[in-house]
């Protein structure tokens, strides 16, 4: 009996020691430590980024805005401390009040007689119509601009990529192709602001179910940040619904939902104004600040005067580009321009950079340039997918000699930055002329696909603007609620 007991006892302690031998050794205290600051650096960043990029937000309008309201309307007056985030409550209050005022008669008439003021000048006019629209479609009750993550075969078959629908595609490019095509544009990564837009058959997109932010945060984070929600039932989903849909019985909204109206009919109002102020005065302090100090003190205005005079460099500018025009008409300059093309071609790496400029500039400047002057639509980056392209020439040399077709030069910008892109070679046969221009077809790219310029097939023209004046208004009206 002992000894059976005996034997017991050694057969636990041999699995005790086994059981010791297997186990995986205790973490050490420096091993212990650093998983406690991983963990708590999971814990606290993501609080802590957010907290500061509110704050830095909050910051930003409050020191814009404050300065422009009144002291007696201003509560901090009145207080011993600082109110965080008043700023941002002047304005939605702003904005409320502006949503307001438009959907009355008065508005709509203000908003008619400021959109003809800005109509009148060439380079604004294409500024705020383009962003107008786009804020139209966005905040359209019906619109699915941006709202749908799909999953499309790119660039081959095959090979799939994360897309965002903007909407279905209209106009001529519809027209000018067979199947029912969808916008869709396939942002890079890690940098989603910048992308292709595509037309595609709306069969080949499958709806993701995934919300945009979801589908943003797997672009921007190379697929390492997955979904948390994915529904088995994705496969019996309907198709992409992109159909107007017949319209709701609307409901008297309360006054959160009224005042929400408003602060978007405000934001459609003062969105497409403000941005289109803000570039200009951009642009303008740009040239101002780049010409105004090459200029002497005695030609200056503003030397005499005791305020500047916003915008005096770019008229300087444009008066000194009109006289060195004039003087290189004549015959001592001409001579003064084969003297300085000379002495740049003898400089190492100056020659190349000037050679390229002025071959650049005279290809774009001619007369009979045909550079950026034609707007396409050609099949990329692989067959049924449908992009739009400009002209810039013909290929020439060996490139040419190398090709079987006839080829053509075309620049495929990106989405919404279009001064870069890809310089493409094609077959001229494979490219489909359109009678937008280019500025028409830059909005159409820049918008994503929301900025559809009429079509001619369609009877519109470019010069029918009043039924798009009464459009934009009753959007306004839609969004107050009227």
């Amino acid at each position: 009996m002992a000894k059976a007991k005996g034997k017991r006892n050694d057969n636990r302690r041999r699995l005790r020691g086994e059981r010791k031998a297997h186990a995986a050794p205790r973490a050490g205290l420096i091993a212990r430590l650093r998983n406690y600051l991983l963990t708590g650096v999971l814990v606290t960043a993501p609080l802590s980024i957010t907290i500061w990029l509110t704050y830095e937000f909050i910051t930003f309008v409050d020191n814009r805005i404050k300065p422009l309201v009144p002291l007696q309307w201003n509560p901090e007056t009145y207080l011993p401390f600082s109110v965080p985030g008043l700023g941002l409550l002047f304005v939605f209050a702003f904005l409320i009040l502006v949503g307001m005022f438009a959907a009355g008669f008065i508005g709509r008439m203000m908003m008619r007689q400021g959109e003809r003021i800005v109509s009148a000048v060439p380079i604004l006019r294409s500024v705020y119509s383009a962003t107008k629209q786009v804020f139209e479609t966005i905040l359209a009750d019906k619109s699915q601009a941006f709202r749908q993550v799909g999953l499309v075969e790119y660039p081959s078959r095959g090979t799939w990529a994360v897309g965002f629908v903007s909407g279905p595609a209209r106009g001529e490019v519809q027209r000018l192709t067979e199947p029912h095509l969808v916008s869709v544009f396939i942002p890079a990564t890690p940098n989603p602001t910048t992308g292709f837009l595509l037309f595609l058959p709306e069969q080949e997109i499958d709806i993701l179910d995934m919300t945009v932010e979801e589908g943003l945060k797997l672009v921007i984070s190379g697929g390492i940040v997955t979904p948390e929600r994915q529904r088995q039932e994705q496969a019996a989903a309907p198709p992409v619904e992109l159909e107007e849909e017949a319209e709701p019985v609307r409901l008297k909204p309360g006054l959160f939902a009224r005042l929400r109206n408003y602060l978007l009919a405000g934001t459609l109002v003062t969105a497409p104004i403000a941005i289109t102020i803000w570039l200009a005065w951009q642009l303008i302090t740009f040239i101002d600040g780049q010409v105004q100090r090459l200029v002497p003190a005695t030609w200056n205005p503003e030397s005499y005067l005791p305020f500047g005079i916003p915008g005096l460099g770019v008229v300087l500018l444009i008066i000194l580009l009109i006289l060195v025009g004039m003087v290189t008409a004549g015959l001592v300059g001409r001579w003064v321009l084969r003297i300085t093309n000379w002495l740049m071609s003898k400089v190492p790496v100056a020659r190349s950079i000037y050679g390229a400029v002025r071959q650049l500039l005279e290809t774009v400047f001619s007369q009979k340039s045909n550079a950026f002057r034609e707007c396409v639509l050609f099949q990329y980056p692989r067959k049924e997918s449908w992009a739009i392209g400009f002209i810039t020439g013909r290929t020439e040399g060996q490139m040419q000699s190398l090709t079987e077709d006839e080829v053509v030069n075309v620049f495929l910008p990106t989405t919404p930055n279009p001064t870069s892109g890809f310089l493409l070679f094609v077959p001229i046969e494979e490219t489909i002329p359109l009678h937008m221009s280019v500025e028409e077809g830059l909005k159409l790219v820049v918008s994503g696909g929301l900025v559809v310029p009429p079509d001619p097939a369609d009877g519109e023209g470019p010069d029918s603007q009043s039924g798009k004046e009464d459009d934009s208004h009753d959007v306004v009206r839609r969004l107050a609620g009227l």
